[in-house]
């Protein structure tokens, strides 16, 4: 009970913490230099523009009224849990854009240095999205949706959300704010967003296990308590001639370190061998890591 409570504080304050960076990212890079942002606060930022000659309402208001949906959405696919804590970081989001929060001047002019903006926005954003869902949480917006398509047909998160994006900055930056430019600085802002949130988030990539060890009992116990099958060979070692067993496991990337951590508390001189996995057939479960 007592680590479940240190579990979810935890994931609270990378919650919190995840999403004022993005939304640093977003008010003091992105939205000075006119450059889209990513999902429903870009949906967000297109319908501002459209209104905003009619009425002037917050982009707050906008990215909360988009995402409520996809929070449902969240909650039946993904889980009651990720959609809880996606609800939060849209919240905070919602309040750091409501317009108070100050643009920092960095001493460069954000209309003529877009490529810098777009760069450092991108990163930025791209790497709070990245830990949010490292750690089983989300900024909300497309991340609960490529959560679902990575579990369902596993797609990379950051493939999908670019292709997204993508179409956000095209129809934001040619169409909406009629400049070409705009959409390519926010394509770049994408591609560098994309790329951080794949190499931050690992939860949906593969890895294959080679356990080699002659201690396998109590671990195989535990390591198939992590609701994964395993399959033991018995082998033999070339120079020792000692009987032992390879156990072949498929788990997660997010799992890896837990696995091996298993292995060596049963058997500090075990060989592991650790694979990319490419694809996936058969009756393997694609989980929430929440």
């Amino acid at each position: 009970m007592k680590n479940k409570i240190y579990d979810d504080a935890f994931r609270v304050f990378i919650v919190i913490i995840t999403a004022v960076l993005y939304c640093l990212g977003l008010i003091w890079f992105l939205e000075p230099a006119g450059i889209y942002s990513a999902g429903a606060t870009g949906l967000g930022q297109i319908i501002k523009k459209l209104v905003d000659n009619v009425v002037v309402i917050p982009l707050g208001v906008y990215t909360f009224i988009l995402n409520f949906p996809l929070f449902i959405y969240g909650w039946k696919k993904v889980s009651r849990r990720f959609s809880i804590y996606s609800i939060l970081s849209v919240v905070v989001q919602s309040i750091f854009t409501m317009g108070w929060l100050p643009v920092v001047d960095f001493g460069l002019d954000p209309t003529t240095n877009q490529l810098t903006y777009a760069i450092i926005g991108g990163l930025i954003t791209g790497v709070a999205c990245g830990v949010a869902l490292r750690f089983g949480t989300s900024t909300g917006g497309l991340d609960i949706l490529g959560q679902v398509l990575a579990i369902e047909k596993n797609i990379s998160i950051g493939v999908f959300t670019m292709i997204a994006n993508v179409a956000i900055a095209i129809v934001g930056g040619a169409f909406v704010s009629n400049s070409w430019p705009i959409a390519m600085y926010s394509c770049i802002r994408i591609i560098l967003s994309s790329i951080a949130i794949d190499k931050i988030h690992t939860a949906y990539n593969y890895v294959k296990l080679n356990i080699i060890s002659n201690q396998v009992d109590d671990m195989l116990k535990e390591l198939l308590a992590m609701h994964r099958g395993c399959t033991m060979i018995p082998v033999q070692g070339a120079y020792s001639r000692q009987a032992k067993y390879d156990l072949i496991m498929v788990i997660s990337a997010y799992e890896l370190e837990k696995a091996v951590g298993i292995v060596k508390k049963y058997d500090s001189k075990s060989f592991i061998i650790v694979e990319p996995v490419k694809h996936l057939y058969g009756n393997y479960v694609r989980k929430s890591i929440i």
